[in-house]
């Protein structure tokens, strides 16, 4: 029996995961709050942004109306009409001017004041914006952009056309861009500040960015991007000093509730252990035995026995296992069984439809002396495989082990024309059958294997011509590389090349009505126990060649 385990490794065993557990949870937490501090941030910006692009373009257009108003228009082309009152100032605005054909000054209102010639009764203000000089030579209702005298305005000039076009004044307001930017970011819990190109403050929303000096990080979580129009970078930033304090603060809570579990855990657990230690060095016995392969072996405990449900489960466990291993074996007879049963089928049809054939063509050509000859030595063959294939019904563990014989130097030109005489033959009259053999070709094979690959490539080329009359061609030679080389090609209906990638020479699988799809898996065994290939080259619709290569002696070495 194995020594209890103490207090402090049951606390370890408890505390090690739940520490482990509280731990990433505090991590994620923090992470959690920077990423989404950064995409709060982030949409502040792009809607500071929008916000910004909206004032100005409203701006634009406050312009553009304003020159077309009938009180400007009569202000700037009649001077008769020059004292007429300014319009009010939108917020945005810090003044408004209006110039005639003369560019001279016909009123000027800033926000707490307002100077008109001859009116106002003071003297003409300094600070009065000029007009940008292209005005003079714009036609239509556009409108003149530029920074203004200080890096917080930008002023808009604005031609006040006459009816054909051609500016008879000229209107210049001057945006405030403190204004602009407070108004967009109306709303936004972010700090923003906003610099121009050399990284002087221009605007900001917390007196604390007093302190803070251009090109320095805030502290904070920020994002930034240019407004090109206005030449100003702008910058929006968020502490996530209230959001990291409260992860910090569950996050050691966890950790805490973290021990304190492990703690409980480990008591408990200690207190169960000892209680059914007894029992589990019983069921370690018995399952020792068991995974020895004593499967008949029960464990037996008392009811009030902790580990008594364990044990129930075991012997539950053991009983479905025994049963288990009992069906897995009938399965493998049978399986076993089938194949056999598959394998004999598909050369017993073989050997069947060879008799076939020499049959069907008894009544017509059996007054041919030659036609006689060839049908007895059918027949013989056929006779022969039949026996073949009894002698290994009474071997079904060699037949369904594969096994083969030693292969031999054995010419393969003899075996192809004797099963063209068996099988080819009897069908020329309904098929063309082109054979090109050398006078002999030597290969390593098993003789009666080989012979089944050939029969078995040439009935299945008959069968694909069929249900038309089409071309068998038989061909043998030496390949480049000095090896024995054979194919069988006919004109019927060819294959995909989906089926040959998949399914060609996988066992169980044929495109034949009747077929039992063994035919070809076992043509590639035969050849790849014989160190061999077969390869095969299809067009749905004109035909199929199977090309085999076997390896063969060297002409120096044959003798």
């Amino acid at each position: 029996m194995t020594r209890p385990k103490s207090f402090l490794t049951y606390f370890l065993l408890c505390a090690i995961p739940l520490l482990l557990l509280a731990g990433l949870n505090y991590w994620n937490a923090l992470r959690t709050v920077d990423s989404t501090l950064r995409a709060v941030v982030q949409n502040d910006l792009n809607s500071l942004n929008v916000g910004v692009d909206e004032v100005l373009r409203e701006s634009e257009r406050y312009m553009r109306r304003l020159a077309l108003t009938p009180n400007v228009q009569g202000a700037s082309g009649n001077n008769t009409d020059q004292n007429s009152a300014p319009p009010d100032l939108q917020p945005q605005f810090q003044s408004l001017a209006l110039f005639d054909r003369n560019r001279q000054p016909l009123w000027f209102r800033q926000r707490d004041s307002v100077w008109i010639p001859g009116v106002s009764g003071s003297s003409r203000p300094d600070n009065i914006p000029q007009p940008d000089p292209r005005v003079w030579t714009m036609q239509g209702n556009d409108l003149i952009d530029r920074p203004g005298s200080t890096n917080t305005t930008l002023e808009y000039t604005s031609p006040v056309p006459d009816k054909n076009g051609a500016p008879m004044g000229a209107l210049v307001g001057v945006l405030d861009l403190e204004v602009v930017f407070a108004s967009a970011s109306r709303g936004l819990a972010s700090t923003m500040v906003v610099t121009d190109r050399s990284r002087t403050l221009v605007y900001h929303t917390d007196p604390s960015i007093f302190v803070w000096r251009p090109g320095q990080p805030l502290g904070r979580v920020a994002a930034q991007s240019p407004i090109p129009k206005l030449n100003l970078d702008v910058t929006v930033a968020r502490d996530p000093s209230s959001l990291k304090s409260s992860a910090h603060r569950w996050g050691i809570t966890g950790l805490v509730l973290a021990v304190l579990c492990a703690l409980v855990a480990a008591f408990l657990l200690e207190r169960h252990v000892q209680g059914r230690s007894r029992g589990i060095a019983r069921v370690t016995e018995d399952v020792s035995a068991i995974a020895k392969g004593e499967l008949d072996r029960r464990i037996i405990l008392q009811s009030s026995d902790d580990a008594r449900g364990l044990a129930d489960n075991i012997n539950v466990v053991t009983e479905r296992l025994r049963a288990q291993i009992a069906r897995e074996e009938e399965s493998r007879q049978f399986e076993s069984f089938l194949r056999l049963s598959a394998m004999l089928t598909h050369d017993l049809k073989n050997a069947i439809e060879g008799l076939s054939l020499t049959v069907g063509n008894m009544e017509r050509h059996f007054d041919n002396p030659q036609f006689r000859t060839d049908a007895l030595k059918g027949l013989t063959s056929a006779t022969e495989k039949l026996k073949a294939l009894v002698a290994r019904l009474s071997r079904p563990l060699t037949s369904l082990s594969g096994e083969h014989k030693r292969p031999t130097n054995v010419d393969l030109v003899p075996i192809i024309q004797r099963v063209i005489a068996t099988n080819a033959e009897p069908t020329r009259g309904k098929h063309k059958i082109v054979t090109r053999l050398p006078p002999s070709l030597f290969a390593l094979v098993d003789a009666a294997r080989i012979e089944e690959v050939i029969e078995n490539l040439v009935l299945n080329a008959l069968e694909a011509m069929t249900e038309m009359g089409g071309t068998l061609t038989i061909e043998a030679g030496e390949a480049a590389n000095g090896a024995s080389m054979f194919s069988v090609s006919d004109t019927g209906r060819g294959m995909s090349r989906s089926f040959i990638e998949r399914r060609l020479f996988r066992p169980f699988s044929t495109t034949k009505k009747t077929g039992i799809g063994l035919g070809l898996y076992t043509c590639r065994e035969v050849i790849n126990a014989s160190s061999g290939s077969i390869e095969v080259d299809s067009v749905e619709g004109a035909g199929t060649t199977f090309r085999v290569v076997l390896p063969s002696i060297p002409h120096d070495r044959r003798n």
